[in-house]
């Protein structure tokens, strides 16, 4: 008599869309992105995994593990958190960095390496004692990394501009390119640009030195 053995492997897959992540079902951890606890869950798995990276979570179903985004990523995630955090002291509203976690419409959890929520939304912000924000920023940055690329980033913000946010850069330091992203309109490619103007409607006088903070930056690698 022959005998067959099965083996049952589990594996990890890309993240959908090329997304420069380890991506495991949320199954495969007992969890579910209708599960009420999620957002806990999260924190805690990122607190007993600090050093591994850092995690979203796609509306597809599974954790993303994000490796570390390294220097000079950290050096130019804070210059636009920062003036962006001044920027507001005088007009208002909300800034978080790269460490806050958006709840989108179609569950996924999110983080923008910054964002901005307009003033008169502060009762959404104050939703309590929730982990995340349960929320779509108004305006979002994202900077490109070794760790990810163009089509990567480019997904992620049309799913927050699809959701609602009014404004997204994408800054790619590498090729010294800003793409702004608006609902309903093409994105405008800038190339090598010496600042970039926040739209009058969302962030109005609002500018960022993109060149000397981010595309020559000090601390960039020589």
């Amino acid at each position: 008599m022959t005998t067959t053995t099965t083996t049952t492997t589990t594996t990890t897959r890309p993240a959908p869309s090329g997304y420069g992540a380890i991506a495991i079902p949320l199954a495969e951890f007992g969890k579910s992105l209708s599960d009420a606890d999620l957002d806990e869950w999260l924190v805690s798995f990122g607190q007993r995994n600090d050093t591994a990276g850092q995690y979203e979570i796609s509306p597809q179903g599974c954790l993303l593990i994000l490796p570390p985004t390294g220097d000079p990523g950290t050096f130019h995630e804070t210059e636009i958190a920062v003036d962006l955090l001044v920027w507001a002291r005088s007009h208002g509203g909300f800034v978080r960095g790269t460490s806050a976690r958006f709840v989108l419409p179609n569950d996924a959890r999110y983080g923008p390496d910054a964002t901005w929520v307009a003033p008169e939304r502060r009762d959404e912000v104050r939703q309590g004692t929730r982990p995340f924000s349960h929320l779509v920023p108004d305006f979002i940055v994202e900077i490109q990394s070794p760790s990810n690329n163009r089509a990567e980033l480019v997904d992620k913000i049309n799913q927050f501009i699809a959701h609602g946010t009014r404004l997204a850069w994408l800054i790619d330091a590498p090729t010294r390119t800003v793409i702004k992203f608006r609902p309903g309109q093409e994105p405008e490619i800038l190339h090598d640009p010496e600042y970039i103007d926040g739209d009058a409607d969302v962030l109005p006088g609002f500018r960022f030195a993109v060149r000397a903070r981010i595309f020559d930056n000090p601390n960039n690698p020589q």
